[in-house]
């Protein structure tokens, strides 16, 4: 099989691209970017692929499931409403201070806090809910919009259409066509990672209507309760107040631990009995507080149930997404396969006809006879300096053989005349590199496949240009002094978001560049 070369870089093309070349298929040169040029051969383009599309299959009608995801976006433009409203409704009534200020504190409280609470639910439902659902990725808010809406319609039940939504979003979810290969065991992944995000943050909404509700109670006021606790200055607390609050610093505690578990179980697709006893167990110890770990408890009991059935095969939850799907496979019909070369090389020991070179051998110490009025000190710089030399002498005689070897690999010839004539014409072609730049390569802060390419690379420069090159790398490729950072840092009108992009502006510029352009950041930041 023939050899082609790129008459720019003389790059050899490989295999593949020699079987187009020979079909008379326009090729390209993969370091240079050249066209490969024959003469008295006119190259055709190579065909592009043209990618088929493929419209899904639908399980459900197309009719049922438009009008579902309309349904569905119709009630997330509207779901906050009633909250909102009674949101507003509940800060206004704080207004109540200006007829009625002798009961400020009890005005505030309540007003103030059945706000907070409704702002909490608006502010889940708006920013996490309400995205997902406008991107259409149905599978990430399984449960999250029927428990939240649950939640919200204890508050006078104003997450009714927030209920709603999400139980047509459960409905699309198990009908989606895109689902129609998931199982029960999937089905219960998909309602764990609700659960798992939605637990923690439905425990502390808890809370505040616990606490609401305790205080509507007036669990603080001894005179409703016999049994109170006498503290100094006359100060009494109902007993049953003291309970409540251990019940409630042990059911924070409980969520807290919690939010440390989500991380662990949001990256499992597979369970122990362990992972649901930890969980009942947390939830247990916060349910005495108005049942604040009741979706905890949920969560465990679902991946106890998780644990009973046995895992599918590995598979990804996808979004819900409009884009078609394409096919990768071309129309037109494949190239032919590449036949295997029938010649190959065989590799034949180089004969060399250099002349070994004849060893200095070193006169031993004893040997060497100090003669009259000679120091000592004198005969040990001798020695020294006769090491020198024949240390030289072999790293001379060690590249020669080196270089001639590397020019004779490229070209075996046996003549004299005739290696001459090949050392010169890749003398010309090729430059060694030095010591220096091979050590200077090596100490870049980059792979090995980098560095082998930018061996090749300079094996066609001229050894000034070698030198510039490397050292232009290695500029590119230096750490920035700390100095620099730290008056980057200081710089008062900087953000920090964009230090590290004026860092990485840096590493192109040279020491000089460097500190004239901080010096006018300095001034006119």
């Amino acid at each position: 099989m023939s050899i082609y070369v790129c008459t720019e870089c003389r790059y050899e093309f490989p295999v593949e691209l020699s079987n187009l070349i020979e079909q008379n298929i326009q090729v390209y040169c993969e370091r240079c970017g050249s066209p490969f040029i024959l003469e008295g051969v006119k190259f055709t383009p190579a065909q592009t692929p043209v990618m088929k599309k493929i419209s899904p299959s639908n399980v459900l009608s197309k009719s049922y499931s438009t009008n579902l995801d309309k349904l569905i976006q119709f009630l997330n433009k509207i779901s906050f409403l009633p909250i909102f409203i009674f949101t507003i409704i509940s800060f206004g009534f704080i207004a109540e201070l200006a007829f009625n200020f002798e009961n400020w504190g009890s005005i505030l409280f309540n007003r103030g806090l059945l706000g907070f609470i409704g702002l909490f639910l608006i502010i889940y439902d708006r920013a996490y809910i309400a995205p997902k659902v406008k991107e259409q990725k149905y599978n990430e808010v399984f449960l999250d919009s029927l428990c939240w809406g649950i939640l919200a319609s204890i508050l006078y039940g104003t997450g009714v259409i927030i209920l709603i939504k999400g139980v047509v979003i459960f409905i699309y979810v198990i009908t989606d066509e895109q689902n129609k290969k998931f199982k029960v065991y999937h089905f219960g992944l998909l309602a764990k990672n609700s659960l798992n995000y939605l637990a923690t943050k439905a425990g502390f909404v808890i809370i505040l209507m616990g606490i609401y509700r305790a205080y509507s109670d007036r669990i603080y006021d001894p005179t409703g309760y016999p049994n109170k606790i006498t503290l100094p200055f006359s100060i009494e607390i109902p007993l049953i107040m003291v309970f409540y609050l251990c019940f409630l610093l042990i059911a924070i505690v409980a969520l807290i631990i919690d939010g440390k578990l989500k991380s662990e179980i949001k990256e499992k697709n597979s369970f122990n009995i362990g992972d649901s006893i930890k969980l009942i167990t947390i939830g247990v110890i916060a349910a005495p507080f108005y049942a604040t770990g009741i979706f905890i408890i949920l969560l465990g009991a679902l991946i106890f149930f998780l644990f009973i059935g046995k895992p599918s095969d590995k598979f990804e939850i996808p979004s819900r997404g409009k884009s078609p799907v394409y096919s990768s496979q071309p129309i037109r019909t494949p190239l032919p396969p590449l036949e295997p070369r029938l010649e190959e090389r065989e590799e034949k020991p180089i004969e060399s006809d250099v002349e070994s070179l004849p060893i200095k051998i070193l006169p031993k110490e004893e040997d060497i006879i100090t003669e009259p009025g000679v120091k000592i000190e004198e005969k040990q710089v001798r020695l020294d300096e006769l090491e020198e030399k024949s240390v030289e002498e072999e790293k001379e005689r060690k590249e020669d053989e080196l270089d001639l070897r590397l020019h004779e690999s490229l070209l075996p010839v046996k003549s004299e005349k005739d290696k001459k004539l090949v050392k010169e014409y890749f003398s010309k072609i090729f430059t060694l590199l030095s010591k220096d730049l091979i050590q200077e390569i090596s100490n870049l802060d980059i792979s090995k496949e980098e560095k082998r390419e930018l061996l090749e690379e300079l094996a066609f420069l001229t050894k000034e240009e070698q030198v510039k090159y490397v050292e232009a790398l290695a500029d590119l490729y230096k750490d920035i002094p700390k100095k620099l950072i730290e008056r980057i840092r200081k710089l008062p009108n900087v953000k920090p978001k964009h230090i590290d992009k004026l860092i990485e502006h840096l590493k192109y510029m040279d020491a000089q560049e460097q500190i004239k352009f901080i010096q006018f950041l300095e001034e006119n930041a």
